[in-house]
């Protein structure tokens, strides 16, 4: 609390009669008026910028290093790839990115973390484990009891080192190989499997993205090879002629942009929300109707002009149609564990739901690396890391994607990620999904490094023609995927279906219809002069309601396509219905920092989905808090609240005590470091998302007109992340308290970890800004 003085002097000085909402005021004008730019060691919690982004290191110490562990430092990969891919570019002579047509090697060691496989490495040959022997004993792994005799057919999912044969050299490979998901294990089993599946056998990504604020650079995949075998760290220490090296991706980065021009998508967001269309898009309608036959057939009679992405899609589509609804197997498999679970004394809360198998990194809630880290910050960096690239993407490649579900239920109520969410979910019209899916699936999408160095994933699902429920494996059509920790946003296409069973709200509407036709009908039979003012109020009352039958699964007629295309519904593959004059004309507007596209008539979908969803300010074991526009645990209000009374306030009963005391409540929350860096961090977001929604409805005044169109001009402005980079944060957190996790008491002195000394052996001249010290292995 020290070192904002100037901030939380106003906390001291506020006297017991200041109006709440005053003191609000002046206090966020304090906030405003704080620079924390020029002490970033001072203020590094409240900070947002990309820190320890440079790196010097002996390049032959590194090489030496990665023939027999496995490092992985993504300033280097940045580096070494952004530097690359520059002087391609240059070479081609075309000053233009959408022009070139390049391709890169590719290796998740260089991408991914798998440092935690390096215990095994240290390891004899003859002593690593087989998959017998890690299916067995987990990280616990002992080579004393090492079966003699493993089980070569323990799981057909894994492979022992003498029978595998990918192309990751043996010196890296760690005993077992992992090819698929296994059955279930504890989440810390999981997490050794899914490093291993990268190492071994995931296929390399078809593509990379690497976004800037101006456009995005893309590159194909050449093959399977790290940049060490490839030539690319050699090509990239040469251009240096010096014995240290050094790794600054924002300078490559800038270097790109200024040689390079990025490519821009045809579908300019930017100039599509105008003041002159009330920064509104207008879906066209045909958006959700998927002619796949249609799409199978143009590609078929062109099919020698395809390109590789468009011949995957052709596979896709083709092999989609020919698979019945009935048969789809499961397409995205998320982390199976053990579950409930127990972990170092306590249950562990996380059951594997929200993370895809492939890159687990272990559950975030159970991440703690020392006393200085607090995994709920991590879990926000996260997912707002995760949604603000998404955004970002999405609106600079001409996407048209809007939030749905609790995401939008969240960015109604003050535009960040609720407090609790562990996923983020996302809708598209179905024919802006199939062109999404042919363009970038199975790509590597990059952050702008100016900002970080995160990368996510696309995957597609293979039954993009199915659009009905089915045997309900497959709701989800495609995920947008944290390499570094498999957290991942849910991707769903609306389309025009034969889907009978609509909700209610659309039965009062089809019943309308009907009355509508029959009236029609009536009319046309009467002599013109018995028309006029002829009405049936009761019609739409005497309709009754088709019956429901119970068997599984939505049924299908002809009879519900005419119906739906009629009254302009759509769905997805999980039967949440909306119309057409509910969704389009999308809305400008923002979540996390960045620019997003809702609903048109977000409050119909929200109301329909969640009952009190828009008006119920205590969900989740969290109070909305008005004043500070964002929820807080109720776990943290009855602390403040027992401070204030000497008793303990039950949950019922939190929301009058706090409105009784409001400002001494207010007073106790922003005079603690979590709280104080929450408002810092999201108040003026918050701030323009309320006044956004005051002017909303009011546009009939041209001064409140004019100031709601300066809030969507300054939503359509490239915004800088509002959270720390993961890998800024780690760095702070190491350098503050070391590298030492809590070890399960049985672990073996082999299991002591060793991502520490990979953290550490090219930061001997790093350039950090968040401690002095170098780290120290804490004592075993």
């Amino acid at each position: 609390m020290d070192v904002l003085n100037d901030v939380t002097g106003l906390i001291r000085a506020t006297s017991s009669s200041t109006d709440p909402d005053d003191f609000i005021k002046s206090f966020e004008d304090q906030l405003d008026s704080l620079d924390i730019s020029q002490n970033y060691g001072k203020y590094w919690k409240f900070s947002t910028t990309l820190n320890n982004a440079v790196v010097t290191f002996d390049p032959s110490d590194y090489k030496t290093t990665r023939e027999s562990r496995l490092l992985y430092d993504p300033r280097i990969t940045m580096s070494v790839y952004l530097s690359h891919i520059r002087r391609q570019l240059l070479e081609q002579g075309s000053g233009n990115a959408t022009l070139a047509k390049i391709a890169v090697p590719f290796s998740w060691q260089d991408w991914v973390d798998l440092s935690v496989l390096n215990r095994y490495l240290e390891l004899p040959e003859d002593q690593r484990p087989t998959c017998d022997d890690i299916l067995y004993q987990g990280p616990a792994y002992n080579p004393e009891h090492k079966f003699k005799n493993p089980n070569r057919n323990i799981d057909r999912a894994c492979v022992d080192n003498d029978r595998y044969l990918g192309g990751t050299r043996r010196a890296l490979l760690p005993g077992f190989n992992f090819k698929d998901r296994t059955g279930k294990k504890s989440f810390r089993d999981k997490l050794i499997h899914a490093k291993s599946y990268l190492l071994s056998y995931a296929p390399v990504p078809t593509s990379i993205v690497f976004l800037t604020e101006n456009g995005s650079y893309e590159v194909n995949i050449s093959g399977d090879v790290n940049m060490l075998d490839s030539g690319l760290f050699d090509e990239f220490v040469e251009l240096q002629a010096n014995e240290t090296v050094v790794a600054d991706a924002s300078l490559e980065h800038e270097m790109l942009v200024n040689s390079v021009s990025p490519s821009k998508s045809e579908l300019d967001f930017d100039s599509l929300f105008t003041a002159e269309k009330n920064y509104e898009f207008v879906i066209p309608p045909d958006r959700f109707n998927y002619s796949y036959d249609q799409i199978i057939e143009n590609y078929e009679k062109r099919i020698d002009e395809l390109d590789e992405k468009q011949l995957r899609h052709l596979q896709t589509l083709k092999y989609s149609r020919s698979i019945p609804s009935t048969k789809l197997k499961k397409s995205f498999r998320e982390v199976n564990i053990n579950w409930p679970a127990k972990y170092n004394g306590h249950k562990v809360t996380e059951n594997g739901g929200h993370y895809d198998f492939r890159f687990f990194n272990g559950f975030v809630t159970e991440s703690k690396l020392n006393e200085y880290d607090d995994v709920n910050e991590k879990r926000k960096i996260m997912l707002h890391r995760i949604i603000h690239t998404w955004l970002q993407f999405t609106y600079k490649e001409g996407i048209v994607s809007f939030l749905a579900h609790g995401t939008l239920l969240s960015w109604y109520w003050n535009a960040l990620v609720f407090e609790w969410d562990n996923d983020i979910d996302v809708q598209m019209p179905i024919m802006d999904f199939d062109r999404f899916c042919m363009k970038y699936n199975n790509s590597l999408i990059v952050e702008d490094v100016q900002h970080g160095y995160g990368k996510y994933y696309v995957d597609c699902g293979p039954y993009p023609t199915h659009r009905t429920k089915g045997n309900g494996r497959n709701n989800i059509d495609a995920r947008f995927i944290d390499v570094d920790s498999g957290m991942y946003i849910d991707i769903t296409g609306l389309a025009l279906t034969d889907t009978i069973k609509i909700p209610p709200r659309l039965e009062r509407l089809d019943r309308q219809r009907k009355a509508n036709n029959e009236q029609g009908k009536s009319e046309d039979a009467l002599p013109a002069e018995q028309t006029e003012g002829l009405s049936d109020p009761g019609a739409s009352r005497n309709v009754k309601r088709a019956p429901v039958k119970s068997n599984k699964g939505p049924e299908r007629s002809p009879e519900a396509l005419e119906r739906n295309k009629q009254l302009q519904i759509y769905n997805c593959r999980n039967n949440h219905f909306y119309t057409y004059s509910e969704l389009s004309p999308l809305k400008l507007s923002m979540m996390e920092g960045s620019p997003c596209l809702i609903p048109h008539d977000f409050a119909t979908v929200l109301n329909s989905e969640y009952n009190g969803g828009l008006r119920k300010k205590h969900f989740n074991n969290h109070l909305f808090i008005d004043e500070l526009r964002f929820w807080v645990s109720t776990a943290t209000l009855q602390q403040h609240a027992y401070a204030l009374s000497g008793h303990l306030v039950k949950n019922v009963d939190l929301r009058k005590f706090y409105n009784s005391h409001k400002l001494p409540m207010l007073l106790k929350m922003l005079g603690t470091d979590e709280l104080l860096k929450e408002f810092y961090l999201t108040h003026k977001t918050t701030k323009m998302h309320l006044e956004e929604f005051s002017l909303m409805n009011q546009l009939s005044d041209p001064q409140k007109k004019e100031r709601y169109y300066s809030i969507m001009e300054e939503y359509k402005r490239t915004h800088d992340p509002m959270r720390k980079s993961l890998h800024g944060y780690i760095s702070e957190v190491v350098a503050l308290g070391g590298y030492h996790p809590q070890e399960e008491p049985a672990r073996s002195a082999l299991s002591e970890t060793s991502e520490e000394l990979d953290r550490v052996v090219i930061t001997g001249k790093s350039q950090s800004n968040a401690g002095a010290r170098r780290i120290q292995k804490s004592p075993t």
